[in-house]
């Protein structure tokens, strides 16, 4: 499997860019988000913070498979006022049970994060209804390669969040965080609103279906929860100031997943073309570069200078969560290759989507086993980790790699079913 770093530029300006500044806007805004907070809040209530926020990427991340699935269906039959309005409404009355359900289990939420109160859990019900309409609305605009437009909505989010989330914490503390959280994400759908009442086509009429965003969730979910239920774990088991320690290493690290997920929006159609042609290999290693690449350079510079960064962020508050830094962020910076792996498999439709979910698995029997301080569970993450990737890699990058004529009668019905759903 040959790189072609001469692909990267046309990569970027195909439509990579755009996003993946507004995502690095975004991920610096999370950080400055998270630091504000960090140092109004005890460490007890930031790391309460940290994981009602880890919970509600948590919920929007199957989202993620509506705007697939909502770009695709713009791509095919163009966009109107008409399918639009139809699309947006139709998700709204999807995610309608979802979210009265994690309503009702606010209670439990409440007791099982030992949060302050029920309130605090309930604001995952509208974020969670705001969010897939809005994942809905970037997706129509990306399949009608309004790519400038859905920049602007992760850049209005990311202000108001921050505006709001300093204007609130101090008055309503966690409570006040999470709202403007959610009002943030009501700010994108306002934005998205507007191109989407006056598409520059017209588009014949189609129908946004659901067993297509399953089969997108149901891939996207899985790596999501690979990459995140450490913190949902760590809450749990962790007390007093040793969550939110590992919640503010955590969140430093996983910030170079940010930049990549973005870049991976304009990889994932690249994949799609490229798998049933000759070369598919060099087209799985130049996105993987243009993915994994930046990760490994954000965790390269975390890991020179683990302290400074959490001084800079966090004051003096978790100076001695440097080893927490390291690690978690050599972890995050590996995920990103299990990222671009698992939306490989994804383009051709492949059984190998499940194996971020036997890695979720994995991650979550170890550290059920040995979660006795947050070093052990970092430890648990990265024990996951390393089977998970290499599994991929034997699976999923030697298909890539095989010639086009190699694929069988069987190999090839199947891809040409892949480039026919994409």
């Amino acid at each position: 499997m040959k790189l072609d770093p001469g692909r990267l530029p046309g990569l970027l300006a195909r439509g990579a860019l755009p996003i993946a500044v507004a995502v690095a806007v975004q991920s610096a805004g999370n950080l400055a988000f998270h630091a504000a907070v960090g140092r109004l809040l005890d460490a007890d209530a930031y790391g309460a913070l940290g994981t009602v926020l880890a919970a509600m990427m948590m919920l929007g991340v199957p989202l993620g498979a509506v705007q697939t699935a909502a770009s695709a269906l713009v791509a095919e039959h163009g966009l109107s006022r008409a399918s639009a309005r139809r699309t947006l409404r139709l998700v709204a009355l999807w995610s309608l049970g979802p979210a009265l359900a994690v309503l009702a289990c606010a209670p439990l939420l409440r007791d099982y994060f030992h949060l302050a109160g029920p309130a605090e859990a309930a604001q995952l019900a509208p974020y969670l209804m705001i969010a897939a309409v809005v994942a809905a609305a970037r997706g129509l605009l990306l399949g009608a390669r309004r790519v400038g437009a859905v920049a602007v909505t992760y850049l209005v989010a990311t202000a108001v969040r921050l505006a709001l989330g300093l204007a609130l914490v101090v008055p309503f503390g966690v409570s006040g965080a999470l709202a403007a959280t959610v009002l943030a994400e009501l700010a994108a759908l306002l934005v998205a609103a507007g191109p989407l009442r006056h598409p520059d086509g017209a588009g014949t009429p189609g129908a946004l279906r659901l067993g297509a965003v399953a089969h997108a969730g149901f891939a996207v979910t899985g790596l999501f929860l690979f990459s995140t239920v450490d913190l949902l774990l760590a809450r749990h088991h962790l007390r007093d100031g040793s969550s939110g320690a590992y919640i503010a290493a955590a969140t430093v690290a996983k910030t170079v997943l940010a930049l990549p997920a973005g870049i991976m929006a304009a990889v994932f159609p690249r994949l799609l073309a490229g798998w049933l042609r000759p070369g598919r290999g060099r087209v799985l290693a130049t996105g993987g570069l243009a993915v994994a690449g930046p990760a490994l350079l954000g965790a390269a510079v975390i890991v020179a200078v683990p302290s400074l960064v959490l001084r800079l962020l966090y004051g003096d508050g978790y100076t001695d969560a440097d080893g927490l830094v390291r690690a978690l962020a050599g972890v995050a910076a590996l995920t990103s290759l299990v990222t671009v792996l698992t939306y490989a498999a994804l383009a051709r439709r492949a059984r190998t989507l499940v194996i971020p979910w036997l890695g979720a698995a994995l991650e979550v029997a170890l550290i059920e086993t040995w979660h006795d301080s947050a070093a052990q569970i970092a430890l648990c993450s990265a024990a996951a980790l390393v089977p998970t990737l290499l599994l991929m890699l034997v699976l999923e990058a030697r298909v890539w790699a095989r010639p086009t004529a190699q694929l069988g009668p069987a190999g090839a019905e199947e891809a040409r079913s892949a480039a026919t759903a994409a």
